[in-house]
């Protein structure tokens, strides 16, 4: 068995410095203002003036993978003599899995004997950065990328990812929420409670009034899931006071010790884009599942 290389997007916000000390390389999706300056790969922006940025009015948009620079990552790879197990945040939210998955099909015709394998992960963030968590441990145990492809398709929909916004005009700004409901929903101070769904869109699971509330029911709905305690990631934009309080009452009232190092992280600027500061949430993997929960 040829060894592989696993390779992933920024939207499934593995632990950069995870990726780093496990050999897992990550593309850059990006994300530009109305200035036109594209940021994501060799330029970066801070999250402080990103979000000042968006505080004060900017609109951001975000792109996916750059077929060139997908291109020239997995090729030097093929170069290594090593097969490739890809997972990309979900297609339902992104065009980076079809931008990944045809520039597989070229390269296997362009070196004959390669293995290139390209997943939908249909998750996004903490949710389907976990799936490469689980990948990881697989391959340390010497599971073939089909062995470890097979096994993450067929507990794909286990993987949850649950979050709460602060600031509804920032879904409303990215076409996720209508106008109307923005404007009622801030007025009432609502908090809807958000998540995959099984085509990998950003849905509203739930909505609550007040944040507090809202992270209750955040702690309830993945208590009842049963989350596995070995894959579990807490994700924030812009707030990780809130985040490792969150992680202490996940320790305290789900009985799941959290590694703040690897599992406690920021939410990438191109998804951030569309939640705003402070929002809050985490990515599990489920051992039941929604028609065990009550909501």
């Amino acid at each position: 068995m040829r060894e592989f290389t696993l390779i992933t997007d920024v939207n499934t916000d593995v632990h950069p410095a995870y990726a780093e000390k496990e050999g897992i390389i990550i593309l850059p999706q990006y994300y530009y203002f109305e200035d036109g300056v594209i940021y994501g790969d060799e330029l970066l922006m801070d999250e402080d003036t990103f979000y000042a940025r968006l505080a004060a009015g900017e609109t951001a948009k975000s792109s996916g993978v750059n077929p060139d620079r997908a291109k020239r990552t997995f090729e030097e790879e093929l170069k290594k003599g090593k097969d490739i197990l890809a997972i990309i945040c979900s297609s339902g939210l992104s065009m980076s899995y079809n931008t990944c998955k045809n520039v597989g099909e070229e390269l296997m015709n362009e070196y004959p004997g390669s293995r290139i394998i390209v997943m939908d992960s249909l998750s996004e963030s903490g949710g389907a950065g976990l799936m490469l968590y689980v990948a990881r441990d697989m391959q340390k145990e010497g599971k073939s990328m089909e062995e470890i492809r097979d096994y993450i398709e067929s507990i794909k929909q286990d993987f949850q990812g649950l979050f709460v916004v602060d600031d509804l005009r920032y879904l409303v700004r990215g076409g996720r929420l209508s106008p109307f409901s923005g404007a009622f929903g801030t007025m009432l101070d609502i908090k809807p409670i958000l998540y995959l769904n099984e085509e990998g869109k950003i849905v509203p699971l739930k909505k609550v009034r007040t944040r507090k509330r809202a992270i209750n029911e955040l702690l309830r709905i993945a208590k009842e899931m049963d989350p596995d305690p070995r894959y579990i990631y807490v994700i924030h934009t812009h707030n990780e006071p809130s985040a490792q309080e969150l992680a202490d009452r996940i320790e305290a009232e789900l009985g799941i010790k959290v590694d703040r190092q690897y599992n406690l992280g920021i939410l990438n600027n191109t998804i951030g884009a569309h939640t705003g500061p402070n929002a809050l949430g985490f990515g599990f993997l489920a051992r039941k599942k929604w028609t065990d929960v009550k909501l």
